[in-house]
């Protein structure tokens, strides 16, 4: 029967490619298997430690404070350049280096250090942010560390640490863009005067810092027709070069919605470059996907995260004291409703992506390397971010729109769209990443039963399979047991019964979308909607974990937020079900995830919108709690230092202070 099995499932699970495989196996499972496992155990947050900034790093932060402080980010806007002083300053704080031991002059900073730092420099300057912010993420210094020659780091890591470097990668190609592994950048490997040259062709573009860079990470498919290789293999690669000595062509610049950071094109026709160029020599060569994928993880997980998040506080901090100090109607814009409502969001989303900030962190700090995970993170916290930008600028309005250094806003909502593209678009990480990947590398049994199935090992397949069919019925009862219990019995903790229904049902939705054979990687509408499933679930445990750490003083903001994501997460589960092409299937699917009693008597009330805007708006702790680690400008200063005072003794008192932080003249000058 078995062998039957295996046989039709050859027609009906799709092959897994070298390229797809390798990126399974790379970076780490972590909490998001419990999902497709249907049960959550809390108990397993419990090893991972609230990030706190290190007391030894005091003196580094202080640097960072004053280094914003020195930040003019509306001339840097407006003159569409970083001025050589900026950057000097950047090489003087090693701030290109926070990744790079300290034995090669580095800052040697753990995942959370280096997350509020970029976050913190991003919310000065969106801009110098970016700068920074790539060579700590995916690129030379990391894949030195990881993958070269012990010559290589001692030759270019110093130099990198202290700015001498400064650094880009080159991976997108001018025809592939998000699907980087079908680049048609090539490298024929040929005998040049008696030694190995790689002649490479190559294409890039929309590659950060390429106009400024001297030391350029280049990608291509390296081919080897006479089999000159003696280590490694044809394939993708990776090389390192100066290209003012290798004549690499770096530029023009592109013009990323205005934003001035050096963002350009890499380009090469038929030029000449050693073996030797290749990171870690040549027995790296046809490794380059692996150790792209390796290093990925992580930059994906903290540098852009740490950008949207320093977004939504900055704006949280800076509209919250706006509503409070600006007045409509002689009402104060915090009092009005139709504001409340736009607060309420940027004060339930702020708190979810800070959450799932911090927890991820975490996790990276204790060793994990998930690789899900970081695709979450990229795309939830740009996302919402961009949500919560676009809420901030509803409310300061006027203000917002006209541009100067006054203008706290503007320039982060310019910048929005650049964080939801880059490291591949938000599109696709949502609809073909989260859940495709996560289904295939983090599911118990579904990347053991391919294998075997592409194996032939029926011993393999027959275990797996059976795993599966047991964990699917033993999902099935407990689905009919949870439908009964939110639709007969009362719970005064139905948040807690609905959280662990909506879990197991994750677990058993993916199992059955695998009986659509192999349109369950290409049906995109359903690997979107599941995608995002995964994402609220982990939003929900980290807000969850986040808030226990706070003593529970974020409860109202957390009870509304766990409403929206279980809101989010049953109008996905209703379209699944609905959409689901199989029959008997869809009637089955459609039962359980219909709203239960308990589902339909939780709402979201007028008294949970007003008590959450007010936390975001008059509580000084909550406000705290939720921007912390972001710049200050001047007037987000003076609002934060009169804020209580006008909330106790009225704006009549502080006239000439609500004029002078609120006023913004035709030129946006204060």
């Amino acid at each position: 029967m078995y062998r039957r099995l295996l046989s039709i499932s050859k027609k009906l699970v799709p092959r897994i490619s070298e390229t797809e495989s390798i990126a399974l196996n790379s970076g780490t499972i972590s909490v998001e298997q419990s999902f497709f496992e249907g049960s959550f155990d809390k108990k397993r947050l419990l090893k991972y430690s609230y990030p706190q900034l290190l007391p030894s790093s005091k003196k580094l932060h202080q640097a960072v404070d004053l280094f914003c402080d020195n930040i003019d980010d509306d001339s840097i806007h407006s003159e569409k350049h970083i001025p050589s002083y900026v950057l000097d300053d950047i090489k003087a704080n090693k701030l290109l280096g926070m990744i790079i031991p300290k034995k090669y002059s580095g800052l040697q900073l753990n995942h959370h250090e280096q997350s509020q730092i970029v976050q913190k420099i991003s919310t000065a300057s969106s801009p110098v942010g970016v700068f920074i912010m790539v060579p700590n993420s995916l690129g030379p210094a990391e894949l030195l560390l990881k993958y070269g020659t012990e010559e290589e780091k001692d030759k270019y890591l110093g130099k990198l640490a202290l700015g001498e470097y400064i650094p880009c990668f080159g991976l997108t190609a001018q025809h592939s863009g998000s699907d980087a592994a079908s680049m048609r950048d090539e490298g024929v490997l040929i005998e040049k005067d008696g030694k190995k040259m790689i002649r490479i062709n190559i294409s890039k573009r929309y590659i950060t810092l390429a106009p400024v860079s001297n030391l350029v990470g280049i990608s291509f498919q390296l081919k080897d027709p006479d089999g000159l290789l003696i280590e490694g293999n044809e394939g993708i690669t990776l090389a390192l070069l100066e290209p003012k000595k290798a004549g690499l062509i770096t530029g023009p610049g592109h013009n990323p919605m205005d934003v001035p950071f050096p963002n350009g094109t890499v380009e090469a026709i038929n030029l000449d470059i050693p073996i030797e160029s290749i990171i870690g020599g040549e027995k790296n060569a046809g490794n380059g996907w692996k150790m792209l994928m390796e290093c990925l993880a992580v930059g994906r997980s903290i540098s852009l995260p740490a950008c949207a998040v320093g977004s939504a506080k900055l704006t949280l901090n800076y509209a919250g004291a706006y509503s409070v100090y600006r007045k409509q109607f002689k009402t104060m814009l915090a009092d009005m409703e139709g504001v409340q409502l736009k607060l309420a969001s940027i004060g339930t989303e702020t708190l979810k992506i800070t959450s799932m900030q911090y927890l991820t962190n975490s996790i990276l700090d204790a060793g994990e390397k998930p690789s899900v995970i970081s695709a979450i993170m990229k795309y939830e916290t740009t996302e919402r971010a961009r949500d919560v930008v676009n809420h901030g600028m509803d409310i300061v309005a006027g203000a917002g729109i006209c541009k100067g250094p006054s203008n706290v806003l503007a320039n982060a909502y310019q910048a929005i769209p650049v964080g939801i593209t880059v490291e591949g678009s938000n599109t696709l990480t949502k609809n073909l990443i989260i859940f495709g990947q996560g289904l295939m590398k983090s599911h118990p049994y579904l990347y053991n039963i391919v294998q075997a199935i592409q194996g032939d090992k029926e011993k393999e397949f027959r275990h797996n399979l059976n795993g599966m069919v047991g964990s699917s019925i033993c999902l099935m009862g407990k689905s009919i047991y949870y439908k009964i219990m939110t639709n007969v019995l009362f719970f005064s903790k139905c948040h807690d019964i609905i959280e662990k229904k909506y879990i197991n049902n994750f677990a058993l939705t993916s199992n059955l979308i695998l009986l659509m054979g192999k349109k369950f990687k290409s049906n995109e509408f359903t690997s979107g909607r599941m995608g995002e499933i995964l994402g609220s679930l982990y939003m929900i445990e980290a807000m969850d974990w986040f808030n226990n750490h706070h003593e529970g003083k974020l409860d109202k903001i957390v009870q509304l937020a766990r409403i929206e994501e279980f809101q989010k997460i049953q109008h996905n589960f209703q379209l699944i079900a609905e959409n689901y092409p199989i029959g008997g299937i869809r009637h089955f699917l459609q039962c359980i995830h219909n709203q239960s009693k308990i589902e339909k008597n939780i709402k979201i009330s007028d008294i949970m919108i007003q008590d959450v805007s007010n936390s975001i708006t008059k509580n000084k702790e909550i406000r705290k709690i939720l921007s912390e680690n972001t710049f200050e400008n001047y007037r987000v200063k003076m609002m934060n230092e009169y804020l209580e005072q006008i909330l106790e003794e009225g704006h009549d008192k502080h006239e000439w202070v609500v004029d002078e932080i609120t006023r913004v003249d035709v030129f946006g000058k204060k």
